[in-house]
């Protein structure tokens, strides 16, 4: 259960006791019963350890009490201690100046001023939070008081202290009517007496005949004074209902009318006293339940066990719907005939929306945990799996330059071409991760789309339309431009896919401010790019999964599962986010909120004429740990033309890099073992050999983006002409 629903149920809980004590009492006539029924009930309203009631007897000396009721504890509890005595503590509440609270009572002022003990007896029950609320009569006099304990500090409140002070009156009533009740038997009983003497005494019978008329007109103005205390008693009783305002609080006949009506019931429903009361209380419920009978089921269920309980959906009078707790108590009369049904309802309709967003952010967080999760795992794997395939790729390349056969080369170029898409794989693995290296750049997104119709278009087939329409007042975006390409690819093979008989495809940009809000929370300018087909569509218990590496709804061999999950991670990465809806048979909707970026469109580079170096142009070192990657290396530089030095750690290289003033470049995978990585050590050479060109390499490390633009970079797995190109601008790079 909810902390929502405890309370609600601890609030309905309360009023339910408050009715419950108001009936009991009200045909209770024995004064310890009574008496020990408020007792019982003030106790277990306030949560108190015990509670006791206390006569207001006074002794000789004006100073003790009389104890009727005890309630939480024995009564052996208190049977070595006297009775309490007229204490700075006690003297307010039996001389009727108002309700005591404390919560601490051994704190209090009043607290320990009298002897022998000052304060609580040895052995007594600790009391620390302290309760006392008097019991008046409708004289005015005085009768007793209630009075609480607990052992903890600060445990009564301000609402327990409303609760007691609405159920004293029901002490006095009691006292009152028990008072009346024993003053009648007595004269029962006296009656008897006299009339047994009467059989005796003629002249006695007509003495006491005139004495009992006057009694009789004595017990008639008492008796009226009783029912005048119980009629104020119901009021009360009334007003203390009438003046909940958090809950709905009205009586049904047996038939389910509406035959009462508190101001919570009006607050709540909207419905006036004249308006409703007369009316069956199943207008309070929809028009299914209705149908459903839910009315019926629900009288039915209160009148079987006593009690209905049931959450959902309710009507006021303006047709709004609101979440309601209900509770349905039968009320029976002495003789256990049902007269009709307690009702209190509460608006739980806020509560409700709370818990809703509460799971809804729970689920949010759940996926965000398990996407970061799977990132973490891809990133994991990549460094390795680069490196395998940097191994198969550089040896396929050693392979092409000795084959002669056609049918070698056609081999070398499968495994090649396997290698690349192995590449592609982890690219795309890297970038749901959000691990792969990006170069953000401002760019236009009216012209890159236009620059990329051709290549979306043969991505589709010819099966597929497409439209694109990008404002002219859409902001530029700052992306990395290749991920952003391939991540427009990967959404337009997937409507393709999900249109296998044509259908449109269409592309759109809009400007959009957010402050906290999106699909992650975003704030900021972003330019969102949607596009749009007019596919199969996705299930909702398939779409949060569709993001995820590896998932496919596309037979086995048709897709690899990882185009989204890259459209995904470079979204994120970038800086915004990604959304996607869909509904079946309509198609489906994906939104990347891309970063608006401040300057304008980066320019295009020129491209850069390739320097054609001559052979045998120095040595190279080259620091790597895996002895495969390093020997393919090897060769692509020795066919360079370089002469090769290895280290396969950082402390080696230095070591060669002292003892040797030839080596022109050092060449290095960035993850090493030990202390120091790549990166680590690249820095200590540039500080100490400022000469010597660096060229580093990786797979996939966390520690290429701290390397930013200090260092050249070269992705794994590289073929004979990008290591080429790398090593020409790496050299470059170093004055002369």
């Amino acid at each position: 259960m909810h902390d929502s629903e405890r309370a609600a149920d601890k609030d309905a809980r309360a009023l339910h006791t408050l009715v419950k004590v108001g009936r009991e009492i009200a045909a209770e006539l024995d004064l310890e019963r009574a008496v020990q029924i408020v007792t019982d009930a003030a106790t277990d309203l306030t949560g108190a350890a015990f509670g006791a009631f206390f006569y207001n007897v006074i002794n000789d000396s004006g100073e003790s009490y009389m104890l009727y009721a005890l309630s939480g504890v024995p009564k052996e509890a208190f049977a070595a201690f006297p009775m309490p005595r007229n204490t700075k503590v006690f003297a307010p509440t039996f001389a009727g100046e108002g309700i005591v609270r404390s919560d601490d009572i051994q704190k209090d002022s009043r607290y320990g001023h009298s002897g022998p003990h000052y304060g609580q007896p040895k052995g007594h029950l600790p009391v620390r939070s302290y309760l006392a609320v008097p019991v008046t009569s409708r004289s005015g006099e005085v009768i007793g008081g209630l009075f609480f304990g607990h052992p903890e500090p600060g445990r009564f409140t301000a609402e327990h202290e409303f609760l007691v002070s609405g159920i004293a009156p029901y002490a006095a009533t009691a006292i009152d009517n028990a008072r009346l009740y024993r003053s009648a038997q007595r004269e029962i009983a006296r009656r008897k007496e006299v009339e047994d003497k009467l059989r005796a005494s003629e002249d006695a019978l007509r003495r006491e005949n005139v004495a009992l008329t006057t009694n009789a007109t004595q017990r008639e103005a008492r008796t009226e004074a009783a029912l005048a205390q119980l009629r104020d008693s119901e009021r009360h009783f009334r007003l203390l209902v009438q003046s909940v305002t958090d809950y709905a609080i009205y009586m049904l006949d047996p038939t389910g009318t509406v035959v009462s009506w508190n101001a919570g019931a009006e607050r709540i429903k909207g419905y006036r006293p004249a308006e409703i009361i007369g009316s069956n209380f199943a207008n309070f419920f929809t028009p299914e339940d209705r149908t459903a009978n839910v009315p019926n089921i629900a009288l039915k269920g209160a009148f079987e066990t006593g009690r209905f309980e049931s959450e959902g959906w309710r009507v006021r009078k303006d047709g709004s719907r609101f979440w309601a707790l209900a509770v349905i108590d039968a009320v029976r009369d002495e003789e256990g005939r049902l007269i009709g049904f307690a009702k209190i309802t509460r608006d739980m309709t806020e509560r409700r929306e709370a818990q809703i967003r509460l799971e809804r952010a729970q689920e949010q967080l759940a996926q965000s945990q398990k996407m970061e999760a799977l990132g973490q795992l891809t990133g994991g794997v990549a460094h390795d799996f680069n490196n395998l395939l940097m191994i198969v790729s550089g040896q396929a390349q050693m392979m092409r330059k000795r084959a002669s056969n056609p049918k070698d080369i056609r081999s070398i170029d499968a495994i090649e071409m396997a290698a690349k898409s192995g590449a592609n794989l982890t690219r795309q693995l890297l970038t749901f991760a959000r691990r792969q290296r990006l170069n953000p750049v401002a760019v236009n997104l009216d012209e890159r789309v236009s620059a990329l119709r051709d290549l979306l278009a043969s991505a589709i087939g010819g099966a597929v339309s497409m439209s694109a329409e990008i404002p002219g007042d859409v902001w530029p975006v700052n992306v990395d431009e290749a991920e952003l390409e391939l991540a427009l690819v990967n959404i337009a093979v997937n409507a393709r896919d999900a249109m296998p008989n044509g259908g449109s495809l269409s592309l759109t940009a809009h400007n959009v401010s957010l402050e906290g809000s999106g699909p992650a929370s975003l704030t900021g300018d972003f330019v969102a790019v949607t596009l749009s087909d007019t596919g199969v569509g996705i299930d909702a218990e398939t779409l949060p999964k569709i993001i995820e590496p590896f998932f496919t709804t596309k037979e086995m061999g048709k897709g690899t599962g990882l185009g989204l999950s890259q459209v995904f991670g470079f979204a994120r990465q970038s800086g915004g986010d990604l959304a996607i809806t869909s509904e079946v048979g309509k198609g489906t909707q994906v939104t990347m909120y891309l970063p608006r970026a401040r300057k304008g469109a980066t320019p295009k580079a020129e491209p850069k004429e390739a320097k054609r170096l001559p052979k045998d142009k120095g040595t190279v070192l080259l620091v790597e740990d895996n002895a495969q990657v390093a020997e393919v290396s090897s060769m692509l530089l020795a066919e360079m033309g370089y002469e090769v030095l290895l280290a396969d750690q950082p402390s080696a290289a230095m070591a060669l890099l002292k003892e040797r003033d030839d080596i022109r470049l050092v060449f290095s995978d960035i993850v090493m073992p030990g202390d120091s990585d790549g990166l680590a050590m690249a820095q200590e050479i540039r500080a100490l050999y400022p000469h010597i060109a660096l060229l580093l390499a990786t797979g996939y490390s966390s520690a290429a983006n701290r390397a930013e633009t200090r260092f050249p970079i070269l992705r794994k797995p590289y073929d004979f002409e990008t290591l080429s190109a790398a090593v020409r601008d790496a050299l470059a790079a170093v004055p002369a």
